[in-house]
């Protein structure tokens, strides 16, 4: 089976977020697909072309084969030229308000081509805003008729509720899978954890919708020698901006830093030097960072709006109200006054947490049903 996947970014970008790791993932996974990928040759918010790859042309990684195009050529004529030439069975499309989505959906009308459409959260509570202009963008869509005959992956309850709601798709055409975690052959080296002091991490955007200021304050409120590392692209200078007045404000034992933005393939790695990592993120459709802090024996400290809530039950890190700051920091003062048999204590759980979550048989076989039958 021949499948083509149009997205707005992909590795070696790093900063699209969620979805070229959830693509990447989809490749190593489902090995028995022939997988291409078209997408633009820069990353997020720069024109700069990546160093060393070559414009329209087919680039052979290990899992699939990916064309990088300029903005010129990211359009509705490339695209038709491209489905001419690999004639894919499968049409699997990367978010909803993306400038591919129209002329990907126009063609494949007229083609009769089958597409499968991944919203990534774009539809969620925590990333549906601007409405006055995503509502008539929808009915457009629904207007066109180009929603007509789409399957629909939703990766949480709240996805499939919202595609209902927002483009009036029927449960037969939504199909629900979980995101392909991330796995890394590499066991990190943790440090021993010394009572009273606590190193964290943050990883991800630097958007009001990942929360950062919130992690910051109820740090604040921690006593202790704390070390809290940022990575991740600034996307909100006026939002940094509230963040670095009240890294300014903190005492003097605790110490922030920001570290720039971090490529993916040092992200489980990176997580193995600290021991907790702080998201109280509003919305998460997966949040393949937190599957990379479990991975790594990183204890999360979440918010409770993510699918990995469950960690509760396993005492394998904390997933939090946001509206409770009280809850956050006690959290956080307990990753600091533990030792260093407590901590390993906790990171037991998480082994025992993923070995009980991810499946990757189950996945491989929803997936595979969700391409050939258009159901999972």
């Amino acid at each position: 089976m021949r499948v083509l996947i149009v997205m707005a970014g992909f590795f070696p970008g790093e900063k699209y977020g969620g979805p070229p790791v959830s693509i990447d993932n989809f490749c190593s996974l489902m090995r028995e697909f022939k997988v291409y990928i078209v997408t633009h040759n820069h990353d997020k918010g720069e024109c700069v072309p990546y160093e060393g790859i070559p414009t329209r042309k087919w680039v052979e990684r290990d899992n699939c084969k990916v064309m990088y195009l300029d903005n010129s050529q990211y359009n509705g004529t490339m695209f038709k030229r491209i489905i001419h030439e690999i004639q894919p069975d499968i049409l699997y499309l990367q978010g909803l308000f993306q400038s591919c989505i129209i002329p990907c959906l126009r063609i494949a009308k007229r083609k009769g081509l089958k597409v499968i459409l991944a919203p990534r959260g774009e539809l969620c509570e925590g990333a549906f805003k601007k409405k006055y202009k995503k509502i008539p963008y929808i009915q457009l869509l629904r207007v066109m008729g180009l929603l007509k005959g789409v399957v629909f992956q939703s990766t949480s309850e709240e996805e499939t509720d919202a595609i209902g709601k927002y483009l009036g798709v029927n449960d037969n055409r939504i199909c629900f899978t979980t995101n392909i975690p991330s796995f890394s052959k590499n066991k990190p080296n943790k440090v021993k954890k010394i009572t009273g002091r606590a190193k964290f991490v943050f990883i991800s955007r630097i958007h009001p919708k990942k929360n950062l200021l919130q992690a910051l304050k109820c740090l604040k409120s921690v006593t202790g020698k704390c070390v809290f590392d940022i990575y991740g692209p600034i996307e909100d200078e006026a939002y940094w901006n509230k963040c670095r007045q009240v890294i300014s404000s903190m005492s003097s034992d605790i110490s922030v830093n920001y570290c720039g933005v971090l490529s993916h393939s040092q992200t489980v790695e990176t997580f193995g030097k600290y021991d907790a990592f702080i998201f109280p993120t509003f919305s998460e459709n997966y949040g393949h960072v937190i599957s990379e802090s479990l991975m790594s024996g990183c204890i999360p400290i979440i918010s409770d709006q993510t699918p990995w809530t469950d960690v509760n039950n396993y005492q394998a890190g904390w997933a939090l109200p946001i509206s409770k700051d009280d809850e956050i920091i006690d959290a956080l003062q307990l990753v600091v006054s533990m030792n260093d048999d407590r901590i390993n204590e906790i990171r037991d759980n998480i082994r025992r947490y993923l070995n009980d979550k991810i499946k990757l048989e189950e996945i491989h076989r929803v997936y595979y049903s969700m391409f050939i039958k258009g159901q999972a």
